[in-house]
């Protein structure tokens, strides 16, 4: 049998926790997480899979209007092959009465706490939504197993970190069951835990702390021999620079490092989130603002962030402000037997704040 291994779509996400130029570009990006959901789709049928196993959380919420939830459903049930569809805890709308004809199709196989299991040829795939897991249920699932089948388990959930709210069991339980794959979703960076327990992980990246590749897993499944690949398939990634930054950088210097943080096509192609870290000299006034606008006509999306602290020159401003607190302070730390960083940042604070006081006078 050939899968493809497919979740966390997050449709109709609201991209609040990631900045956009404008609103335009928001929805521009929601339209890109559906094309790519529709891109494997078409794949499922190039490639004649038997099998499209969705381990979870489609869409993000029930705001979703529903004329494009009957677009999609139609779409998934044209397809060549059977799709296999587990609510995770993000589409729990899905159980309420309005969308139940949605699930009616010919093709689309949902699981429940009285229909764990649907067969398909030779193979048995079986499912526990997010909202009906417990380690009880998934013992009673894996003694019920007819082991002469080849049988694959998807599961909507943490495996990894017992805080997560959503944390179903160990991987060491999973590993004890005799399912010959398991298909996982919830968290988004894809990983294969073992060689039949697998992630895929969420087809296109949704903030910048998503910047590993992102895609599917395809799969074949023949008398219990399982092989899977990872299948990159996202149209954007989040990349982010981290430049360091020196007094001796002037802010054309800045400009061109900035400019040339990445390759030609993943600034037209990619979202980019450039951070400078470092000391600058006193004389340079980095604004954010003018020097995003000067990157957009080389980057499809930047954005800039300033970590940067100011070195102060120290016998200068004893002279420029000589008999005043800074000079004092300046003074105090010189005296120091064995000053550390923390009393440097300490002392560059207070400079700080005094300066500000200075220029708004």
């Amino acid at each position: 049998m050939r899968f493809i291994h497919t979740a966390d779509h997050h449709l109709n996400v609201s991209l609040s926790h990631a900045s956009f130029k404008n609103a335009k570009a928001h929805d521009t990006r929601l339209y890109e997480l559906k094309d790519t959901f529709f891109k494997i789709l078409r794949h499922a049928d190039e490639k004649n899979v038997d099998a499209l196993l969705i381990a979870g959380d489609l869409f993000d919420n029930a705001s979703i209007k529903i004329h494009e939830l009957e677009s999609i459903f139609e779409r998934l049930n044209a397809l060549e092959c059977e799709v296999f569809l587990l609510i995770g805890n993000h589409d729990v709308f899905l159980y309420e009465p309005p969308y139940q004809s949605l699930l009616d199709a010919k093709n689309i196989h949902v699981f429940s706490k009285d229909r764990p299991s649907h067969d398909l040829g030779e193979t048995t795939i079986h499912g526990i939504n997010t909202k009906d897991f417990s380690p009880e249920h998934l013992k009673r699932l894996n003694e019920s197993l007819d082991t002469s089948r080849q049988n694959i388990l998807m599961l909507h959930g943490d495996i990894l970190n017992k805080h997560d709210d959503h944390h179903l069991t160990t991987l060491k339980m999973l590993e004890a069951t005799d399912f010959d794959y398991i298909a996982l979703g919830h968290i988004h960076k894809p990983a294969f835990l073992r060689d039949h327990i697998a992630y895929s992980g969420n087809p296109e990246p949704l903030d910048f702390s998503e910047s590993d590749e992102r895609g599917y897993i395809e799969g074949t499944l023949s008398n219990k021999h399982l092989s899977t690949t990872f299948r990159p398939v996202q149209k954007r990634r989040f990349l982010t620079h981290t430049i360091k930054v020196t007094e001796e950088d002037a802010i054309d210097d800045l400009r061109e490092k900035m400019r040339t943080c990445a390759k030609d096509d993943s600034k037209e192609r990619d979202f980019h989130r450039i951070v400078l870290k470092g000391t600058r000299g006193e004389h340079i006034d980095i604004d954010t603002d003018k020097l995003t606008q000067y990157l957009t006509e080389d980057f499809h999306y930047v954005e800039i962030r300033d970590e940067t602290e100011v070195a102060f020159d120290y016998a200068m401003l004893k002279q420029s402000y000589k008999d005043t607190l800074i000079s004092v302070l300046i003074e105090e730390y010189e005296a120091m037997k064995a000053p550390d960083k923390e009393d440097e940042a300490a002392l560059n604070e207070a400079l700080r704040a005094l300066l500000e006081t200075e220029g708004s006078q």
